[in-house]
């Protein structure tokens, strides 16, 4: 009788074990999803911030000293944050799915210059794994297109 009860409170707290891992999984995810709302949020809320992407995006060097240090700003933001979903990803807070759509995401940004030489001039502060996830969308671009630099 005694392990039948053991037996039992063990599938029991399997269970509520499985239940709290989806819990942080959705909570992550939601953490996660909230600050790619955050950064994205001056873009279309603020025609100025737009403006200046815009321009950023098209030639950085032509940006003045405090535009540039509003760009690296932007950037390194931008990059932390894949650089967390890239963590996510590889602890198993962000399933596959949810992965392939900031992969993609992150090779779209990829598609511009700008993004890919502001990066490879400030890889030394970002980890190891988004520097090869960074190289691997850059050359799948490259070979689709050859659109990266």
């Amino acid at each position: 009788m005694g392990a039948i009860g053991v037996v039992l409170s063990l599938v029991y707290l399997t269970r509520q074990m499985a239940q709290n891992t989806n819990s942080v999984r959705a909570a992550s995810f939601n953490s996660m999803v909230q600050n790619s709302i955050r950064l994205l949020e001056p873009t279309f809320r603020d025609p100025e911030f737009a403006a200046f992407l815009a321009r950023a995006e098209r030639d950085a060097d032509s940006l003045s000293p405090e535009e540039r240090v509003r760009w690296d700003a932007y950037m390194t933001a931008v990059y932390r944050h894949f650089g967390n979903l890239v963590y996510q990803h590889r602890v198993g807070a962000l399933d596959h799915l949810m992965w392939d759509g900031y992969q993609a995401a992150l090779k779209e940004h990829l598609r511009n210059p700008s993004w890919v030489s502001w990066y490879r001039e400030n890889a030394h502060v970002f980890s190891a794994a988004l520097t090869r996830q960074v190289e691997v969308a850059c050359r799948e671009l490259e070979t689709e297109s050859g659109s990266v630099a």
